[in-house]
């Protein structure tokens, strides 16, 4: 099972943890484009809040992002993620939650 989050981040549980992944498109050594998926690390089945806080870290400013922008730009746009992290939780935090729970793959 796959828990789509947005911007390509999904989760996937399996019995003792919950990673947190990332869809891209890329190309392969002959040019090709191919799709691929990216962890981006691990966390304890009971421990959503510890992922979905990495997770917000990253919808900030993606890791590959090497542009160079000013501290307001900074802030702007830290204030546009966390506030579009917080309308999307509102409406799905409940219902992850409860995927998480029923994934045959969980602790009995």
């Amino acid at each position: 099972m796959k828990i789509q989050l947005f911007d390509g981040y999904f989760i996937e549980p399996d019995p003792l943890n919950l990673a947190l992944k990332q869809k891209y498109t890329g190309q392969s050594k002959d040019g090709k484009e191919r799709e691929g998926e990216r962890i981006i690390g691990y966390w304890g089945r009971g421990n959503l809040p510890g992922l979905i806080k990495r997770f917000c870290s990253l919808i900030e400013v993606p890791e590959d992002d090497d542009r160079i922008i000013s501290m307001q730009e900074y802030a702007d746009t830290v204030v546009q993620s966390h506030k579009r992290l917080s309308e999307w939780l509102e409406d799905n935090y409940a219902r992850i939650q409860t995927d998480i729970e029923r994934d045959p793959s969980g602790p009995e």
